[in-house]
C-alpha cells in the first residue's frame, strides 16, 4: 500500500479545512437567511484553507525527499494544533469567567488556517536549513578527503619520482636532468605538506606548534629572485617562533607574491618580522610586515571586501590570484588566532601586516 507523501498530507489538511468552512458557512446562510456575511467570512477562512491546499501542491514540486516532505507536514499539523489549542484556551478562559461564547467556529477556522500556513512556511525553511547544513558538512568531508588523498597518493608518487631521479644522478649524461626532477619532486612534496597544513587550519583541525616565522620568511624570500627584477629589503630577527603550523608559509608566500606580481616592474619589497609590539609586553605577539613601492591598494582590498567570498557585485574573483591569495592569508591568520591589516606603505605602495601569537620556548610542540 503506497505511503501518503508529505505534500499530500498538507493538501489533505487544506481540503479538510476548506470543506469544514464551506459546511459551517452554508449552515449559517440557512440560519440567518442572509448570504452576505457568511460569504465574507468564508472568503477569509476559506482563503487560508485554499492557500494551504495550494501550498501542498507547491511542496510536491520542490523536489524534496519523502522524509523532508514528512517533516514539513509535521510542522504544518503542529502549527494547526498549536493555533487551535491557543484559541481553545482563550475560549476556556471566557467560559470559566461565565462570558458568552459567540460563534466560536469562525475564529477557530481562521486560527486553524493561519496555524497551518505558518507551519508550512516554518517547515519549508527548516528543511532547507537542514539541507544547507548537510551540504556544508558534505563539502567539509570532501575537502578533508581530497586533503588526505593528496597527502597519501601524490606524496607516494613524488617520492618514487625523486627516488628514481637519485638513481639517475650516477649517469653523467643525465645528472642535470635528474637534479631538476629531484628538485621539483622535493618542491612538490613540500607543497603537499603546506597544502595539508593549510587545509587543517581552515577546517579547524590544526594542532598548533612552534613555527619559526623568521626562518620560514627567509626560505620564501630565497626564491623571490626567480620571479624577475626584484629588490628585497629585509629586517628579520634570528628567530621568531609563532603558534601555528606549516601553513604559515602560505601566508608569507601569498603576501610576497602579491607584492611582486602587482607592484609593477623592478619592484622593491620590504619584509620585516618583529617580535613583541609597542605598548605591550615583550614577546606578546609576532608581526610580519610586507611592503612594496607599487601603485597602492586596489579598492576591494582597501575596503576589506577581499575577505568576503565573491566580489561585492556578486561575481567571482577566483581568477584574481592577488585578491584570492590575500583572502587565504587573512583566513589563515584568523585560524591561527591572529589578524591581517592593510594600509599604505612608506615606500608609496601597499602595506600588509600579519600579527600572530608568539610561541615561547616552554610551549608545547617543536620548531619547524
Amino acid at each position: 500500500m503506497p505511503t501518503l507523501r508529505g505534500h499530500h498530507a498538507v493538501s489533505l489538511l487544506g481540503a479538510a479545512l476548506l470543506a469544514t468552512a464551506a459546511l459551517h458557512h452554508a449552515a449559517e446562510v440557512d440560519a440567518v437567511g442572509n448570504a452576505r456575511g457568511p460569504l465574507l467570512a468564508f472568503a477569509l477562512d476559506g482563503g487560508f484553507a485554499v492557500t494551504v491546499l495550494a501550498a501542498g501542491r507547491w511542496l510536491g514540486r520542490r523536489g524534496f525527499s519523502p522524509a523532508e516532505e514528512r517533516r514539513v507536514a509535521r510542522w504544518t499539523y503542529s502549527g494547526t494544533l498549536l493555533a487551535v489549542a491557543a484559541f481553545a484556551a482563550t475560549l476556556a478562559v471566557r467560559a470559566f469567567e461565565g462570558r458568552p461564547l459567540v460563534e466560536p467556529a469562525f475564529p477557530m477556522l481562521v486560527a486553524a488556517g493561519v496555524g497551518s500556513l505558518g507551519g508550512v512556511v516554518a517547515g519549508y525553511y527548516a528543511v532547507r536549513q537542514a539541507a544547507d547544513a548537510r551540504r556544508a558538512r558534505d563539502a567539509v568531508r570532501a575537502v578533508s578527503f581530497v586533503n588526505h588523498l593528496l597527502r597519501h597518493d601524490l606524496r607516494n608518487d613524488l617520492s618514487t619520482i625523486r627516488g628514481y631521479a637519485d638513481l639517475l644522478t650516477d649517469d653523467p649524461d643525465a645528472a642535470d636532468h635528474a637534479a631538476t626532477v629531484a628538485a621539483k619532486a622535493g618542491e612538490g612534496l613540500d607543497r603537499i605538506g603546506t597544502t595539508s597544513a593549510v587545509a587543517d587550519a581552515v577546517l579547524g583541525d590544526a594542532d598548533h606548534s612552534r613555527v619559526d616565522l623568521a626562518a620560514t620568511t627567509r626560505e620564501v624570500l630565497s626564491n623571490v629572485g626567480d620571479e624577475g627584477p626584484v629588490t628585497v629589503e629585509t629586517d628579520l630577527p634570528e628567530t621568531a617562533p609563532v603558534a601555528a603550523n606549516e601553513g604559515v608559509r602560505s601566508v608569507v608566500d601569498n603576501l610576497v607574491e602579491n607584492a611582486v606580481e602587482h607592484a609593477g616592474p623592478s619592484v622593491t619589497v620590504r619584509v620585516a618580522v618583529r617580535v613583541g609590539d609597542e605598548g605591550a609586553g615583550p614577546g606578546d605577539d609576532v608581526t610580519l610586515t610586507v611592503e612594496d613601492d607599487g601603485p597602492g591598494l586596489p579598492p576591494e582590498v582597501r575596503d576589506g571586501s577581499f575577505f568576503v567570498r565573491g566580489r561585492p557585485d556578486g561575481g567571482d574573483d577566483s581568477a584574481d590570484g592577488g585578491v584570492s591569495g590575500l583572502r587565504l592569508a587573512a583566513t589563515l591568520a584568523e585560524a591561527y588566532d591572529g589578524s591581517l591589516d592593510v594600509g599604505e606603505s612608506s615606500l608609496g605602495g601597499a602595506r600588509f601586516e600579519v600579527t600572530l601569537p608568539h610561541a615561547p620556548a616552554e610551549s608545547a610542540g617543536s620548531d619547524t
